[in-house]
């Protein structure tokens, strides 16, 4: 058990390097979603069993951040096209199963609007994000005031690591606070010369990543417990719609060999599918390994279940 939630962590940890993909999702093709959801929210009072479950889960996804975040840098300045289609194929593998997991006989209008609304909130998100204009906010004045946001922006951000679907990255761009929290102090921790500046940043932040995630945790699982097809709805409308928030990560390796600063295809997409045959065609197939991937884990799960 130890080591298979190890592995599992692995799997879930490759979301945290992936634009877009969400641990959430992998988490819930896995298996382990609502494990996860009870043991957060009910740390303090099955500490013991809470942490025999959480521990082994982390430290999986731990070290899959470490050992492979340069390898999928890597992949992804190479060719972001077929890297992110195979991570589409990946949760569009798992819909099915989760389709059934919410089904009833008859789809209730509670559970339509519920996966309508999630679809609609990501999908606008998207259009938020790329249509922004300004870059944000680059540094925070160190004050009681905006400790507090920075806290507050912690616990939205934990939220997204709940919520299977939603980008964090994707919600500070939104809220303007990207380059001031990730590019400007988690990208400089190790920066010694501004380390005081920085711990003050993450300090905050990291406390209000770890009360969000104890207290939505809680609320997500009493949603599950009481309405489970509606939830599971509005999980799969997050799902569905962060395939199109991935699409829009992919960009064109040949306009730059930095993957930050190379163009979006999105910006020229008949240039790109006319001019990149041979990426168009790997990515198909990318997209097809990652939906037998994931209809393979899950029925994996469901044997290692019964």
């Amino acid at each position: 058990m130890f080591l298979e939630l190890i592995v599992k962590g692995f799997i879930i940890g490759i979301a945290f390097i992936i634009p877009g993909v969400s641990g959430g999702t992998l988490a819930i093709y896995l298996g382990v979603y609502e494990k996860l959801l009870h043991s957060l929210g009910n740390i303090f009072k099955e500490f013991k069993k809470s942490l025999t479950f959480l521990v082994p889960l982390f430290i999986g996804i731990g070290i899959s951040v470490v050992a492979l975040a340069k390898l999928f840098s890597i992949l992804i300045e190479w060719n972001s096209f077929i890297v992110l289609f195979f991570f589409i194929g990946l949760i569009l593998g798992g819909v099915k199963h989760i389709y059934k997991t919410a089904s009833t006989k008859k789809v209730s209008v509670g559970s339509a609007l519920a996966f309508f609304i999630s679809f609609a909130l990501i999908i606008l998100l998207i259009v938020f994000e790329k249509t922004k204009t300004s870059d944000g906010v680059d540094f925070i004045t160190i004050n009681f005031l905006n400790l507090v946001v920075v806290f507050l922006l912690g616990m939205a951000a934990s939220m997204t690591m709940i919520v299977p679907g939603i980008s964090g990255s994707a919600l500070l761009l939104v809220l303007g606070f990207y380059t001031a929290i990730v590019s400007n102090v988690v990208g400089n921790i190790f920066d010694f010369s501004s380390i005081v500046y920085n711990l003050q940043i993450v300090i905050p932040f990291a406390l209000g990543a770890a009360a969000g995630i104890i207290l939505f945790s809680r609320v997500i699982e009493y949603f599950l417990r009481n309405y489970k097809s509606q939830t599971y709805y509005a999980i799969l409308g997050f799902i569905l719609a962060s395939c199109v928030a991935i699409f829009f990560e992919i960009r064109d390796p040949l306009t730059s060999g930095d993957y930050s600063t190379q163009i979006p295809i999105f910006k020229d997409l008949w240039g790109y599918f006319t001019q990149n045959a041979w990426s168009i065609l790997a990515g198909m197939v990318a997209l097809l390994v990652g939906i037998i991937s994931t209809k393979f884990m899950s029925k994996l799960e469901l044997k290692t279940k019964k």
